[in-house]
């Protein structure tokens, strides 16, 4: 049911990403990188269909990245780079509505397919490309994934500025940026839990506060302060968004001269938050 799950949640990912190619990249000649990119640049030189193409491109990719690094891509990644490459052929039968405006294009563009891309990634899928071609590149030159990936991305978006408009490049730029904020999204959620620091002359009577008013768990770490060369107890814990204003005003009531540091936790799982299922 597990494996059924996984392959329902890649192909619905990959819907949203062929929705967002079809209604919002190809009519603008937006090349957002990757192998969708060089699949839109050929769409508007020769006509080829974007899906089929993909899927020709993507060939000789996994043969070469077999060679280089293995059998180890596994079936999600084949399943995934075929069933895009099929949704965004097959779409084109239903005249979508096209998005021409550039701008709104970037922008709704990179948030569904970001949205897609974080699915797809999210149920252990991927699809293919330029992310085992920088696995390549990082084998033989010793860079790291996120560093060849940029290049290959780049050079991807470079070639459509010469080929389109450089200005069209700067749209893509835009999307890549866009999609990458989007695919965090979906991984890590919204921040409405934050994480809080709390050093003080009054840990225990704090820490018992949050216990007893918010209902809180607290954890008790053992520092020194590099200034003042004393050992001291540190507070952690973790609050909701809506709770933030009363662990503040817990905290002032019991030191007032206490130091806090909240930050963003982008996800929390346990017992009084999120599940570990998926």
């Amino acid at each position: 049911m597990k494996k059924l799950i996984n392959f329902l949640g890649i192909s619905f990912g990959a819907f949203l990403i062929a929705l967002s190619i079809d209604i919002f990249l190809v009519p603008n000649k937006l090349v957002g990188g990757g192998v969708s990119g060089i699949a839109i640049i050929l769409y508007h030189i020769f006509k080829t269909p974007v899906g089929i193409m993909m899927l020709l491109l993507n060939i000789p990719i996994f043969l070469l990245g077999i060679k280089v690094l293995g059998i180890h891509f596994g079936i999600k990644t084949v399943y995934g780079t075929v069933i895009l490459s099929l949704f965004i052929d097959f779409l084109t039968i239903f005249r979508l509505p096209q998005v021409r405006d550039p701008i709104l294009a970037t922008v709704y563009g990179g948030i569904l397919g970001g949205i897609g891309l974080g699915i797809v990634f999210k149920y252990g899928g991927s699809t293919g490309g330029t992310d085992i071609l920088a696995q390549v590149l990082s084998h033989f030159t010793g860079l790291n994934l996120g560093q060849a990936l940029l290049i290959i991305d780049g050079m991807i978006v470079l070639s459509a500025g010469f080929i389109f408009d450089f200005v069209l490049a700067l749209y893509a730029l835009l999307v890549i940026l866009i999609q990458g904020y989007a695919i965090d999204l979906v991984q890590q959620g919204l921040s409405y839990t934050k994480a809080a620091l709390v050093f003080s002359d009054k840990p225990r009577e704090i820490g018992e506060r949050i216990l007893r008013d918010l209902g809180r768990g607290v954890t008790i770490f053992y520092g020194k302060g590099m200034y003042t060369g004393k050992d001291r107890e540190i507070l952690y814990c973790v609050v909701s968004q809506s709770e933030v204003a009363k662990l503040k005003e817990i905290i002032h009531n019991c030191d007032p001269k206490a130091f806090v540091v909240i930050s963003p936790a982008h996800e929390v799982l346990g017992e009084g938050f999120k599940s570990f299922q998926r």
